[in-house]
C-alpha cells in the first residue's frame, strides 16, 4: 500500500515556498494593493498591503486544508452518505481502510494543486502592481487558470478511474463458482 509521504512532502515544500514568496514579495507591494481586476486587466478593487497578505496567507492555507480535512473526515460517515462508484465494493470492511487512505493521499495532491494556484495568483497580483498603473497580465492569468483547470480535471479523472475499477484489485476476494 502506498503511503502519504510523497504528497505530504511535496505539499510541505509547496507551503514553504508559498510562505517564503509571500514574505519576500511583501516589500514589493504598494499600499494599497490592487487586488481585483476587470475583464481587461484594469484594477477595480484595492486592499491594504497587510490585509492582502493576511488574506493570501489564510486563503492559501484554508482552501487546500478544507479539502484535505473533508476527505479525511468522510471516513467517519456512514457508507450511505458516501457517493463513489461501486461503493459497496470499495467500502467493504476488507477494503475500507485502504479506500480512505487512498482518498486522503489523493486529497494531499489536490492541496498541492491548490497551493500552487494560490501562489500563482499572488505572483500575478505582485506583477500587476509592479507597474504604474497596475495592470493584470491577462494572458498569464488565462495560462494559470488553464493549468489549474487541467490539473483539477486530471485529479478528478484519476479519482473516477480509481473507483470505477474493481477487477485485479489486490484485495479483491475470489468469487465462488456456481
Amino acid at each position: 500500500m502506498k503511503t502519504s509521504r510523497t504528497p505530504g512532502f511535496v505539499l510541505a515544500l509547496l507551503y514553504l515556498f508559498f510562505l517564503g514568496y509571500l514574505t519576500f514579495s511583501s516589500g514589493q507591494l504598494p499600499d494599497p494593493v490592487a487586488t481585483h481586476f476587470d475583464g481587461s486587466g484594469q484594477p477595480n478593487g484595492w486592499m491594504s498591503r497587510f490585509s492582502h497578505l493576511l488574506f493570501m496567507l489564510v486563503f492559501g492555507f484554508a482552501f487546500p486544508f478544507l479539502v484535505v480535512a473533508a476527505l479525511y473526515v468522510v471516513r467517519f460517515l456512514p457508507s450511505t452518505f458516501i457517493n463513489i462508484p461501486r461503493r459497496d465494493y470499495w467500502l467493504a470492511p476488507e477494503r475500507r481502510a485502504d479506500t480512505f487512505a487512498w482518498l486522503f493521499r489523493h486529497s494531499l495532491w489536490f492541496a498541492c494543486i491548490g497551493v500552487s494556484f494560490i501562489t500563482g495568483i499572488h505572483y500575478l497580483i505582485v506583477r500587476a502592481n509592479a507597474q504604474p498603473p497596475a495592470q493584470l497580465p491577462t494572458p498569464l492569468l488565462l495560462t494559470l487558470a488553464g493549468a489549474f483547470l487541467a490539473a483539477l480535471a486530471t485529479w478528478a479523472i484519476a479519482m473516477i478511474q480509481h473507483f470505477r475499477r474493481t477487477a485485479g484489485h489486490p484485495t479483491e476476494c475470489a468469487k465462488p463458482e456456481a
